[in-house]
């Protein structure tokens, strides 16, 4: 009997109650296939708890009854259950080892496995082929090639993905905390909360940031975005036709992460990064405080550790890629496979050849030539502890996705590697006037609410973080990891936008900033003469400074237009993931609404704002208005595809808004060009306004507090109000307000 109708009664549930899409952002229903609901139920069964054996009698039937090697009719592809068949009896990675995903032959085994989920002809043939696995792989290699799985085959349209930090707790929260609930189990308790923080000791200035690095949901959205675009992905391979901005998508994604770290290092009065150096160690240290699920800890970096040779691959062998694509750079071509010059001034074509190059994706035109830059630097820094690997020791944190944001060393090194998109950038002329002006269109003010930051406290279950022994004990247990978060109120902006006929247009709106750490302003008040207030601004040193907060098409009529935006319809982000508990019972009912799905995929809303000061921190918020007009609707096939749209309600190459919705323009548009003239820059149609963050009230622990007025206020003449208290209920660690 075929899995999908295994269970009849559920089935009937899944009839009776209609089963709606409910998005936070666009307050929207849609109906959704009836046998999601059983979908659902399965992948998330196989998602519980993937360290222990699988738990599920009917899945384990399955599983048992089913042997891929002799069902290959039962693949669109009989290849790769061969290929798999053959590495799995050779001995792929044993169960309980890490998963290391630069580690190129632990991939390898993960692709093939991932190609035989894929490759299955129908969700019944994935389903079993998912159970025999569960119990025969390496726990992280298949819960990784499961979820890209579900990310992108067709018929999994509507599962949604459990949040990733409740599914691998252990990456997400410090040992300490990990331990704590084990031995609440030991101890026979069902029922057990703990408070967790950041950082138990600020010893850096890098730590005040912990607060962003560390934050569950940002480090789920990078891992959830390399799910949904895995740099192995073959385009051609797997018939995926929505990659077409593949490689301008890897630039902009990292563009804009660099952007929001190096704001909240200005909130918090630090400088930017030095800039990394071949010839000098690393100066940032980092202890993460982490352990991997079988017990093993991640490793600390000490300060000022130099990066070593792998057994792989050279030092060297980085540089001499890194000049590869310098030259390249420098010379307006790339080296085609059969030696060939590919030229890459142009754009729209350049920008996407040039980043399937530095990401080493294998949509690149050369992987011979160029290899796999972004990996292969990034490994230097996740295996600098122990490089030969003479000791054993686990990689780093910036080895995955789920922990690099962690570590300052990672936005050291990305911000090097987004500088060779600078540089081709800075080797374009800069927009002439007449590509920035829409002629008869004035944005003429803008107002904004009260932006007010705070920190709230989040429950998240970690559960999954323990042994069981069946599922009764599974359901009877109930462990929350409660966690402070930066948050802010929902605010609204207006914009008024005057038009001298019916027209169409793409409104885009930015936050950067108005001061540097120092807190010397760059732009005068626009009250008087919003030109006279920004010609003599550092637009060119901050812009890259700069957050794209929303992108949409905007409908203007003839005269004055009001345009008014809630801060949760932003196309760049979105809200909190429902939880693995609350999926599964949506599922058990037959009730599965997807809970606008895309919740897992996207810039946390929370983080929009860098946290404020209790006095204000002064930022710059920018809105600009574009043609929309027939031209710029012809996207092409290297800007929109009609089928971009996956399964999920998202683009295939992407999780975050910000990449689908386009027109014909680059992303990061206008920040994205050096400028060279800011009278030559500035139109009608764009607006700068100075905005204000506060920040309310919050529990901060004293040994942040200390820390910061110690090694950091001291030095910018910002003394604290009054500290008082272990936990002192207090504003903000740069100005406390009474």
């Amino acid at each position: 009997m075929k899995v999908l109708f295994a269970l009849a009664a559920l089935v009937a549930v899944a009839c009776a109650i209609p089963t709606t899409y409910h998005s936070v952002h666009q307050n929207i229903n849609a109906h959704v296939d009836k046998d999601v609901a059983i979908k659902q139920k399965y992948i998330l069964q196989l998602l519980v708890r993937v360290q222990q054996p699988l738990m599920y009698p009917e899945l384990i039937e399955l599983g048992n009854n089913w042997q891929p090697e002799q069902m290959v009719n039962q693949y669109t592809n009989q290849y790769v259950v061969k290929k798999f068949w053959s590495m799995y009896k050779q001995g792929m990675l044993p169960k309980g080892e890490i998963f290391h995903l630069y580690n190129d032959s632990q991939l390898k085994e993960a692709i093939a496995l991932f190609d035989m989920f894929y490759f299955a002809k129908d969700f019944d043939t994935f389903i079993k082929t998912a159970a025999w696995a569960r119990d025969h792989v390496n726990e992280g290699q298949f819960a990784y090639a499961l979820s890209v799985a579900v990310i992108q085959r067709d018929d999994t349209t509507g599962v949604v993905l459990p949040p990733l930090y409740e599914v691998y707790p252990h990456l997400y929260f410090h040992g300490s905390d990990i331990a704590e609930f084990q031995s609440a189990k030991m101890q026979g308790q069902m029922n057990y909360v703990t408070m967790t923080n950041w950082t138990n000791e600020i010893v850096h200035p890098e730590d005040l940031l912990g607060y962003f690095t560390q934050d569950v949901g940002l480090n789920a959205y990078h891992a959830y975005a390399h799910l949904y675009q895995p740099f192995w992905l073959n385009s051609e391979k797997y018939g995926l036709n929505t990659y077409v901005n593949r490689g301008e998508a890897f630039y902009y994604f990292y563009q804009q992460i660099l952007a929001h770290y190096n704001l909240h290092r200005l909130a918090n009065y630090l400088p930017e990064m030095n800039d990394f150096d071949w010839n000098m160690p690393i100066e940032y240290g980092y202890n993460p405080d982490l352990k991997y699920h079988n017990g093993q800890a991640f490793p600390a970096r000490p300060d000022n550790a130099e990066l070593s040779s792998l057994k792989s691959y050279t030092v060297e062998d980085v540089k001499t890629i890194e000049k590869r694509i310098k030259d390249a750079i420098d010379s307006g071509y790339v080296i085609g496979k059969d030696g060939n010059v590919i030229s890459i001034k142009n754009y729209i074509h350049g920008i996407n050849i040039l980043g399937n190059i530095i990401e080493g994706n294998k949509d690149a035109v050369n992987s011979r030539y160029y290899g796999s830059y972004t990996t292969m630097l990034h490994n230097l820094v996740a295996l600098i502890v122990d490089p030969s690997n003479e000791h054993g020791v686990a990689p780093g944190v910036i080895g995955h996705y789920e922990t690099a944001f962690r570590d300052p060393a990672f936005y050291y090194v990305q911000k090097y590697i987004n500088g060779l998109f600078k540089q081709y950038k800075d080797n374009l002329p800069a927009y002439h006037t007449e590509e920035l002006y829409y002629p008869g269109v004035a944005v003429k003010d803008v107002a904004v609410d009260r932006l007010v930051t705070y920190f709230d406290l989040f429950d998240v279950d970690v559960t999954h973080a323990v042994d069981v022994n069946t599922v009764e004990e599974a359901d009877k247990i109930h462990y929350v990891a409660k966690t402070m978060r930066l948050n802010h109120k929902p605010f609204t902006y207006k914009v008024k936008v005057v038009s001298d006929k019916k027209t169409q247009g793409v409104l885009r709106v930015f936050l950067g900033p108005n001061t540097d750490f120092v807190n010397t302003n760059f732009y005068g008040s626009q009250a008087s003469d919003v030109y006279y207030g920004h010609n003599t601004a550092d637009l060119e040193r901050l812009r890259h400074m700069y957050v794209e907060l929303d992108r949409f098409p905007v409908e203007l009529n003839q005269g004055e237009n009001l345009i008014e935006r809630h801060s949760r319809e932003f196309t760049s982000t979105v809200g909190d993931s429902v939880s693995f508990k609350s999926l599964q019972k949506m599922a058990e009912s037959g009730n599965v609404f997807a809970h606008d799905v895309d919740h897992h995929c996207g810039f946390p809303d929370r983080l929009v704002l860098p946290k404020g000061h209790a006095a204000g921190l002064p930022l710059t918020l920018f809105v600009m208005v574009t043609p929309y007009g027939a031209d710029e609707q012809q996207h092409g096939d290297y800007y929109h595809n009609d089928n971009i749209v996956h399964h999920q309600g998202q683009s295939a190459i992407s999780c975050n808004g910000l990449m689908t919705v386009v027109d014909n323009r680059p992303l990061g548009f206008p920040f994205d060009r050096q400028v060279e003239n800011f009278g030559k820059f500035y139109v009608p149609n764009m607006y700068f306004k100075d905005v204000v963050v506060y920040h309310k009230d919050s529990s901060v622990p004293q040994h942040q507090q200390q820390y910061y007025y110690q090694h950091v206020a001291n030095d910018f003449d910002h003394q604290p109000k009054y500290v008082s208290g272990q936990h002192q209920i207090v504003s903000d660690i740069n100005d406390i307000e009474q």
